[in-house]
């Protein structure tokens, strides 16, 4: 029989008013608690998705900021440098979208700290120390902003370096074993450079961004490294800051236009090795924990929609004896489960968005990437709430239908 318009509507009012009728003389207690636990089952994936969005924001936020910025150009595959870098400079900085870029050299070297300056307990670490220029520096990373302890490089040192804190210890480092072991601003280092040069730098302060690729990193000034290379007008790595008006590889193409083709040229995203690998984690993570939480609402509404069936079994066999079709008895245990799940999701963003929320932003979750608060993305957010009501509407027909589904005559007798 082909329903109309006109019936569907019926069909609707009559099941809107069962489900009307059945929570206003139902169990108060019974509907507290089902929205309670749809809401904390909510929170639940809404929560755990955001920290993780979270923490990969903070992570790639950090990489661009702190470490490598949005675009790196390194040396061609048979050069060990970058020739002509102050032109380069010059044309990179002249492309549209371009903040600003900087120059690095990059030597290896051996690091020596001696506390006591007795010789008994010195440290060592073999590392690779890198110079800046530190008026261009600030345009394009922000560690100047993440000094703890001392002052940020001067273009004018040449006896000062500027140490991660995963390099000098301490300031809770999650290096701390290979570090130098608690280095500390005002005292002496000496680095003795793969080429032989040595020298001894005051430790003019010591930085924390709280990412250790960030915080793995010594500076000496670009003068000085000049100095101790006897090289000049070159770089081992030329980091670009862009304003992310297009992405990334828009930037490389013209900086092939340009004229760029001997170097290789990278995007942040290649350099940030194992946290890369944690969004693939991450989104495991999340798989899950919304799974088990869709899993937990579904089964609570699930579990008070069938004892209400049962406990009305006799209820709805009489409304089938005197002609009330199933399909309505059906929808309206339906739209009973997905009350359920609406007022759930509705109490759970109010609460995630004027409670927690705000609460994170003031005090952000500390994590070893960074200082992370919850970061809602609204695709996550439509697929939570589509995913609750579609589990809701799958928990609210099977009792219903198991239990229209009995004879007429037994469902009335029991």
């Amino acid at each position: 029989m082909q329903l109309n318009i006109k019936d569907i509507w019926n069909d609707l009012r009559v099941s809107l008013f069962l489900v009307y009728k059945a929570i206003t003389r139902g169990n108060k207690f019974t509907l507290i608690l089902t929205i309670l636990v749809t809401t904390l089952a909510f929170i639940n994936i809404i929560f755990i998705s955001s920290i993780m969005n979270g923490a990969i924001s903070k992570a790639y936020q950090q990489a661009k900021e702190n470490y490598v910025s949005n675009i790196v150009v390194l040396p061609g595959i048979d050069e060990k440098y970058i020739s002509q870098v102050s032109q380069l400079k010059t044309q990179i900085n002249t492309l549209p979208g371009v903040i600003s870029c900087c120059s690095r050299y990059a030597a290896q070297g051996v690091l020596r700290y001696d506390p006591d300056k007795d010789g008994n307990d010195v440290k060592e670490k073999a590392w690779n120390i890198k110079s800046i220029n530190p008026e261009e520096e600030v345009k394009v990373t922000n560690l100047q902003n993440y000094i703890v302890e001392g002052r940020y490089l001067e273009e004018t040192d040449r006896d000062q370096i500027l140490l991660g804190r995963e390099i000098s210890g301490g300031y809770g480092a999650s290096f701390e074993l290979s570090s130098l072991k608690g280095a500390r601003a005002g005292e002496e280092i000496t680095v003795i450079y793969g080429n032989g040069v040595k020298r001894t730098y005051t430790i003019k302060g010591i930085y924390n961004t709280m990412f250790p690729l960030a915080d793995l990193n010594v500076y000496v000034t670009e003068k000085e490294m000049e100095s101790v290379l006897q090289l000049h007008n070159r770089a081992s790595e030329i980091l670009v800051k862009t304003d992310a008006s297009v992405p990334e590889k828009v930037y490389i193409e013209r900086l092939r236009q340009m004229g760029i083709e001997n170097e290789q040229i990278n995007i942040w995203f290649e350099f940030i090795g194992y946290i890369s690998g944690l969004t693939q984690t991450f989104d495991t993570i999340k798989g899950i924990i919304t799974f088990i939480g869709l899993l937990v609402a579904g089964i609570t509404i699930f579990i008070v929609i069938f004892i209400a069936t049962v406990n009305r079994r006799r209820q709805i066999g009489i409304l089938k004896a005197i002609g009330m079709k199933e399909r309505i008895i059906i929808m309206s245990y339906i739209f009973q489960a997905v009350f359920y799940a609406l007022f759930g999701v509705t109490a759970g963003l109010l609460i995630v968005n004027f409670l927690l929320v705000p609460y994170f932003m003031r005090h952000p979750f500390p994590m070893p990437i960074g200082l992370v608060s919850l970061a809602l993305v609204n695709r996550d957010l439509a697929v939570s709430v589509f995913s609750m009501i579609l589990v809701s509407i799958v928990a609210g027909f099977i009792p219903s239908w198991m239990v229209t589904r009995q004879n007429i005559i037994k469902a009335i007798w029991g």
